[in-house]
């Protein structure tokens, strides 16, 4: 009797940390997707980027309402705005002056709302950029296997990239003394809240860049597709949002 080949079980893959997943989205995002696809999405893999998200956003808010440089750009913007609304008759004289008072005599009152703001404002963008990355995951790469828990997934280790963002702008902001502060083409340019080209230069963000093509990369990992149409779709919302915000002013961010 001949001798039946023995068959040797592969060992079970080992579960991605969590640690090599925030550390991973940085240099081999793929891995960490298909991490997540395989083993599914924890809800520590989307809430704990996004509170740090959160927490280093609201760290922003106050440095640049407390360092006197930069909240004195805060008021100067503010008071650009009054004045064009004094000038548009959207506001009387009176009023405007009584807006600048409101503005010089309540500084601690615009950091609690702000950071209030920021928190709240981190976690409703997720929300909806999960929504829309599963949108395009789902039914324009008509990826059936794709979930909401997926582009949750997806979208909280991506926020990884934008909190080293949000620290390199923190970082630019004290050091070159600018409200604006972050790796954007703003930086070339002055501060002007009112020209567009300025509101456009600002939303050309590396981080924001970066973000947006790692996002396009989960959405083909969790949605079983390949090829470019998940960048098309990804950076056509993104540019459709970036014109939406210049023709309002920049009343988006």
């Amino acid at each position: 009797m001949s001798e039946q080949p023995v068959t040797v079980g592969q060992p079970p893959e080992e579960e991605m940390s969590f640690m090599d997943k925030a550390a991973g989205v940085f240099y081999e995002p793929s891995k960490v997707f298909d991490a997540l696809r395989r083993g599914g999405v924890k809800t520590v893999d989307w809430l704990i980027p996004v509170l740090v998200l959160a927490i280093v956003a609201s760290l922003a808010t106050y440095v640049r309402f407390s360092t006197p440089e930069l909240r004195a750009q805060m008021i100067q913007m503010q008071e650009q705005r009054i004045d064009q609304a004094v000038n548009e008759g959207k506001m009387t004289s009176d009023q405007a002056q009584q807006a600048r008072d409101r503005i010089e005599g309540s500084s601690s009152v615009f950091v609690v709302f702000g950071i209030i703001g920021v928190i709240v404002g981190t976690f409703l963008v997720f929300f909806i950029a999960a929504g829309v990355w599963l949108l395009i995951g789902k039914y324009i790469l008509k990826g059936t296997s794709m979930t909401y828990a997926h582009a949750m997934g997806l979208a909280g280790v991506a926020s990884w990239i934008a909190t080293v963002g949000a620290i390199m702008g923190i970082v630019i902001a004290v050091m070159f003394a600018r409200f604006d502060g972050g790796l954007h083409l703003g930086l070339l340019t002055q501060m002007d809240n009112e020209s567009k080209r300025y509101i456009l230069m600002r939303n050309i963000n590396l981080f924001t860049i970066w973000n947006l093509a790692v996002s396009a990369v989960g959405i083909n990992v969790f949605s079983g597709k390949k090829g470019l149409t998940a960048y098309a779709a990804v950076f056509g919302v993104w540019i459709v949002i970036v014109v939406v915000n210049v023709l309002l002013g920049g009343m988006l961010g």
